[in-house]
């Protein structure tokens, strides 16, 4: 008996401490207009991204990327602008040589549970989860992928860019 209502005052101060400190365990930082639209540059990012693959639209792609990105998936790492270029090029012509009697698939990304983090200025790390549904033009669509975008975001002359980008599954 002694030792529970032991571990039952601990329990009480440790929550009352919490629940009393200036600065919760998951306080957010203030939201400054700066950061308001920092954040909201960087979400529209995140879209774009899945916009432009799911379009395969290569320069669209090409653009969210610092010149100098790091792009990491699969076991695959591409490095720079160029070999994300090829990338997407080439994810673009496999879909062209598709033969006609085929039915065309489409796929769309869906991103969810966005977390943003900002290391300063123009520095922020950005977790996302992504599901890819694929399917004939005309449906039923199916979840053909999914897993975790982390990236390392950069400001660069007033653009947020992706400067590294794991995906994870």
């Amino acid at each position: 008996m002694l030792r529970l209502l032991k571990y039952t005052a601990i329990a009480v101060f440790a929550v009352a401490t919490v629940a009393i400190s200036p600065q919760s365990l998951f306080a957010a930082e203030p939201m400054t207009d700066v950061r308001a639209q920092d954040t909201v540059a960087i979400q529209q990012l995140i879209v774009k991204y899945a916009h432009v693959y799911d379009s395969l639209d290569v320069e669209g792609y090409v653009s969210v990327f610092a010149e100098d990105a790091q792009f990491t998936f699969t076991g695959n790492t591409l490095n720079g602008r160029e070999e994300i270029r090829k990338f997407i090029t080439g994810a673009k012509q496999r879909k062209a040589s598709t033969p006609a009697a085929v039915p065309a698939i489409k796929s769309y990304h869906s991103i969810s549970n966005t977390l943003i983090e900002f290391d300063s200025a123009s520095v922020a790390h950005q977790r996302s989860y992504w599901q890819v549904l694929s399917g004939p033009a005309a449906g039923p669509f199916t979840v053909t992928g999914m897993g975790v975008y982390e990236d390392v975001l950069t400001k660069r002359n007033g653009q947020w860019l992706i400067q590294k980008r794991n995906i994870s599954q």
